[in-house]
Formats: structure tokens, sequence, C-alpha cells
């Protein structure tokens, strides 16, 4: 029987991406399954996530002693658990208690803590070296941490109030240019003849659909396909400037501190933000699409130390 492993689960709205540790720090597996939300996912498929999850552990799940679970809509600051500590279940929102029960019905003998995706993308690309950290894919965020913990956060403000540098920031420009006709004739052409979308298809798919920052962040491959049209190429700057400007450099040590980044869109971006990037002082030291593995060595290294 396998004993004593740490399962960490780093989720996002499509997916979460799992790693199981044995005692010594060694990876045992790597799997996934469905994402979690613990805002917006409904309970039945949280609860569908966590079986799928325990289906995949080898042996018998009571192995399982420990859980790390970095989330979407987890907020650091709102009452969750200081690294390294749990939480009474009566102490945690309502989408996350529900979590923590099927967690604890799933793995009954597992110790669980719950922390932000942001936190997940700071340990995963700065490890326990300070560095500013953005996460720039259907949605942003950014942080500073210090090697141990987010010292300073500014919040995102979502699709509507934020999320600059984003996908779906950029799909909103396009959008609100479309309808302005303020696009190239050619783009519009092209892009009512690829969508089908006129005046009102936009405002259903902006106000009436389900998921409008990620039906908005879809368009971003469409857009980035056109950078070498002026005006386009001036809205997909324009906002990473306002990332940057907005977010970027009101962080303490921005001018010396590495920058890293997260999110396949910002990924797809490198050598535009890197260009920005000399304009503003700020020096990118690193791109990846997710956390996942820099997680897994991050959790690996301290389980190392807890055995000396």
């Amino acid at each position: 029987m396998i004993r004593d492993m740490k399962l960490i689960m780093e989720s996002g709205a499509t997916k979460t991406e799992c790693c199981l540790l044995d005692d010594a720090g060694g990876v045992c597996s790597r799997f996934r399954v469905a994402g979690i939300n613990v805002a917006v996912t409904p309970p039945e498929e949280v609860s569908a996530a966590v079986e799928d999850a325990a289906s995949h552990m080898p042996g018998d799940v009571p192995g399982c002693r420990e859980i790390v679970f970095y989330g979407a809509g987890i907020v650091e600051s709102a009452g969750n658990p200081a690294p390294g500590k749990e939480v009474a279940a009566e102490c945690l929102p309502f989408g996350l208690r529900h979590l923590d029960m099927c967690l604890h019905k799933a793995f009954p003998d597992a110790a669980v803590e719950y922390h932000s995706d942001l936190l997940a993308a700071a340990r995963g690309l700065c490890g326990s070296h300070p560095g500013i950290v953005a996460i720039l894919g259907t949605g942003s965020n950014s942080c500073q941490y210090d090697g141990v913990r987010i010292v300073r956060n500014i919040r995102p403000g979502g699709f509507i109030l934020g999320d600059e540098g984003s996908a779906s920031s950029l799909g909103r420009r396009f959008l609100a240019d479309y309808v302005k006709g303020l696009l190239p004739e050619a783009v519009a052409s092209d892009f009512m003849d690829r969508y089908g979308l006129d005046y009102r298809g936009v405002v259903k798919l902006v106000y009436g659909g389900g998921s409008p920052a990620r039906d908005m962040a879809a368009l971003a491959p469409y857009i980035l396909g056109w950078k070498e049209d002026s005006h386009i190429y001036g809205m997909i700057e324009a906002n990473f400037r306002d990332f940057i400007e907005r977010c970027l450099i009101r962080y303490d040590g921005s001018g010396s501190m590495d920058v890293h980044v997260t999110g396949s869109f910002g990924t797809a971006c490198r050598d535009m933000l890197e260009s920005l990037g000399l304009e503003y002082g700020v020096r990118f030291a690193g791109f990846v699409p997710g956390p996942a593995d820099g997680l897994a060595v991050y959790h690996a290294s301290e389980v190392r130390n807890k055995r000396r």
C-alpha cells in the first residue's frame, strides 16, 4: 500500500492539473481532470472532478495524506489560510465549502489547504525567489511575491472593470471598434464573413451569452492573425500598455525585479511584451503557458526539505 502521498491540484475554469508526490518528493503520477472555479462551477461538476481525481490514485485512496489545492475563484486575502495552514470548513465561502466536503469525502485521511491561482503562479514561476508575476490568459492578474507569499496584488477587476492585457480585453476592444465602424474595411468584412456577427449578434454575444469573457477571449487568435495591419497592431499594443501602466509598473522594484508571465495568450505575444518592456524598463524573465511544472518542483523540494 502506497501511503503518505501529497496531491497538488492546480485548477482553472477548464482543467485541473494534478501531480501526486510520494513521501520522498518523487513524482508518482501526473494527470488532468475537469476545471474547478469555486465561484462559478456547479456543485455537481465539482463533485465529478474530485471523484475523477480520486480514481487516478494508485493503490488505495487513504494513502493520500495531504492535498494542496490552487484554484480560480479563491482570493488569498479573504480569510483563506496562510501557507501551510488548514481552515475550518464553516469559515470557507460556499463554493469552497462544497469543494472541501467533496475532497474530504474522496480523501478521508488527507489534510487540505487552499490557495489562489495567483499564488500557484507565483510559486510555480518564482519558486522561493522574489519576483513580479503576471497572468495573461482569458483574464489577467498580477502580484508582487517575496519568495514566500504575495505581498501586493493590484486587483484585476474582471473583464468589465479591468483584465487589462488579457485575451478577453483584446476581444472587447476589437468588438467595440467593429460595432462603431472603426475597423479597417478589409478586417471588418473578413470578420463578418468568418463569424457572421452583425451588430445584434455582437450584442447578444457580449450581453446575452453565459460566458462573455471566454467568448471575447476566443477571438484573440483571429485578431492576432491581423497584427500586420497597423490599426490592429496598435490595438494589441494598447491592450498591453494598459496592463503595464495600470499594473506592472506600480509594483515596488518593477524596474529591477524580474517579471514572470504565465498564460497562453501572454506566451503567444512574448515578442511584443518584451519590446514594450524595454520601453518601460520592465524586464521579462520568462514565459510559460501554465505553472503546473514549476509547482511540482516547488512542492517536491518542500517535501524533501521536511525529511531532512
